[in-house]
């Protein structure tokens, strides 16, 4: 089979260095006494005869629609010149978009363009297939958003993960990404790496940049061999649109966090890693200014304190995950090039969803793997790998627990055994928006959403609102039970099951609320329901809140 000749050519005037490296402009062979030209027409006839005489002819008829400027310009710049082969490139818009079409004239002697048909008789002309290679054209066609172009990401690790999220970036469409990485390339990691043996020993940044833009001809790339904490400059980091870490250093990326806390960096940073023996990856974006962070991920359910192990992970901590084929030079965890790609397909949907303005708070994903492989090495899972069903699933990044991004003030209330009830100022101030001030206000109810911590404190993450499809008169209400559980489940799956049902929540048309045997009813009605959880009961009154728990069957009032 012959593969048929191509032929590249650049504009002098649109001339990109980037775009003649992709087509190897300079490697290529030169066509010696030939000149080219692009020429836009007002109108063109979609018919190209086949025959050679027709085709002259279609040729002037063609160049009569030249507009009076693009005329000037080609009998100036164009007609003029003298040469054996004139390769002409029409083009002209349709409702579709520009079409394209190409005519080769060639003649033994070099002559001007031949502008009539005597002239032209001698001329052998033949039509060729024209590609037109342009961002607004190529982006879209091959799947990228050309509104991508003018982004710039920095990217901290370009591994197994770390690669593959680099070209996904650079299929996408983004426009510039720089690479931040001091590793060498080996061969140790080939079969799950971007990179082919051709770059063994290369500085990994500089040799993924390389191939990049090998790939990628609008794409611009640096390269840098350095560490992500040598990286800890406001100004530097404030250029990017969005910072990506990929170095599976979980010390390392909460010193970088706690730095850009402190120095109030205002770029988004999405944290990927993995897990070894296939058993999952996860990534996380922390947008600035939205409830949601990276020690959201490092947070102990149970305590509220910040943790070393991510509460994200499927792998108990403090397990040896690591294996050993050669020496202690050759550590390294076990996983193979899908459960790579797979993690960093997860985090490079993030960036661009991000990016693209789809994706507006921050967010967590996982994807759970198998753990035949985990379970044959004797490794203990989490109660979060055994619970977990959201795989590749968004889900708001923001624990209860985070001091980071909950540092408001509480309003606390404390039961006789010693409790402490939590109720965040914000949910309170709203809370007291529904009080009966008036005649005509009807009684408002809902159902209160939070978290049990260890010591059995309890938070109030949120609460269900009033519904169209609640009963509500003056004095009485009815919840649309279906309506509210909802509410329940959605904050349930979303935060890994740690929010749940804690209680419920109404008004009272008095300044301080006293409640009813209807109350008490109710109340006891909930607690049979959920025997195993300590529930609370807040009553909104025109100038108190109260707060009630039941304790050894008796309805207390906690003091504030």
């Amino acid at each position: 089979m012959s593969i048929p000749a191509s032929f590249s050519a650049l504009s002098d005037e649109d001339y990109d260095n980037s775009v003649a490296h992709f087509l190897m402009i300079e490697q290529r062979q030169k066509q010696k006494n030939s000149v080219g030209c692009i020429l836009s027409l007002l109108s063109i006839d979609p018919c190209i005869p086949e025959n050679e005489n027709d085709l002259k002819k279609w040729l002037l008829d063609a160049l009569l629609t030249l507009s009076p400027e693009v005329k000037a310009r080609a009998e100036q710049d164009f007609f003029n010149i003298r040469a054996k082969i004139f390769w002409l490139v029409l083009n002209v818009d349709t409702p579709s978009g520009k079409a394209w079409v190409g005519v080769r004239l060639v003649l033994d002697n070099k002559r001007a363009f031949p502008l009539s048909y005597e002239k032209m008789k001698s001329w052998k002309i033949d039509p060729f297939f024209v590609e037109a290679f342009n961002k607004e054209l190529m982006l879209p066609r091959s799947g990228a958003n050309p509104l991508l172009d003018k982004k710039k990401v920095l990217l901290f690790g370009c591994g197994s993960v770390g690669s593959e999220i680099a070209h996904k970036l650079g299929a996408s469409g983004i426009g510039h990404i720089d690479i931040v990485d001091p590793d060498i390339f080996t061969t140790s990691n080939l079969y799950r790496h971007t990179l082919d043996g051709k770059m063994t020993n290369w500085p990994k940044a500089q040799a993924v940049s390389i191939q990049l833009q090998a790939k990628f001809p609008w794409l611009k790339t640096n390269a840098y061999l350095n560490y992500l904490l040598n990286y800890r400059n406001a100004d530097f980091l404030s250029s990017y649109d969005l910072i990506i870490v990929a170095i599976g250093s979980p010390t390392h990326e909460r010193i970088f966090h706690d730095y850009l806390v402190k120095s109030r960096v205002k770029v988004p940073i999405i944290y990927s890693w993995l897990e070894g023996y296939g058993i999952g990856g996860h990534s996380v974006i922390d947008i600035p200014n939205k409830k949601g962070c990276l020690r959201c991920a490092y947070v102990e359910s149970n305590t509220g304190i910040r943790g070393l192990s991510s509460n994200l992970n499927f792998l108990e901590p403090n397990q040896n995950i690591v294996k050993n084929y050669a020496g202690c030079g050759e550590m390294f965890i076990p996983y193979g090039a899908i459960s790579s790609a797979q993690t960093a397909l997860i985090a490079a949907d993030l960036a661009i969803g991000y990016l693209e303005g789809k994706l507006v708070e921050s967010s967590k994903v996982s994807w759970k793997g198998d753990s035949s492989d985990s379970t044959q090495q004797d490794l203990k899972l989490t109660p979060r790998y055994i619970a977990f069903s959201s795989s590749l699933k968004k889900q708001p990044l923001v624990h209860p627990l985070c001091d980071i991004c909950h540092p408001e003030e509480m309003v606390v209330y404390r039961s006789p055994s010693g409790k402490s009830f939590f109720l965040p100022s914000t949910i309170h101030q709203e809370l007291c928006t529904y009080r009966q001030e008036e005649k005509s206000d009807l009684e408002s109810a809902g159902l209160l959403i939070g978290c049990y911590k260890q010591n059995g404190d309890i938070l109030v993450d949120r609460f269900t609102r009033p519904k169209t499809t609640d009963q509500r008169t003056r004095s009485t209400f009815k919840l649309d039970a279906q309506a509210h559980q909802l509410e329940i489940e959605k904050a349930y799956t979303n935060s890994d099951q740690l929010l749940g049902y804690i209680g419920t929540w109404h008004t009272h048309p008095q300044n301080i609320p006293v409640p009813s045997s209807i109350d008490f009813k109710d109340w006891r009605s909930h607690e049979r329901d959920n025997p195993t959880r300590l529930l609370f009961f807040i009553v909104v009154g025109l100038t108190k809140t109260s707060v009630y728990t039941i304790e050894n069957n008796d309805v207390i009032e906690l003091t504030k």
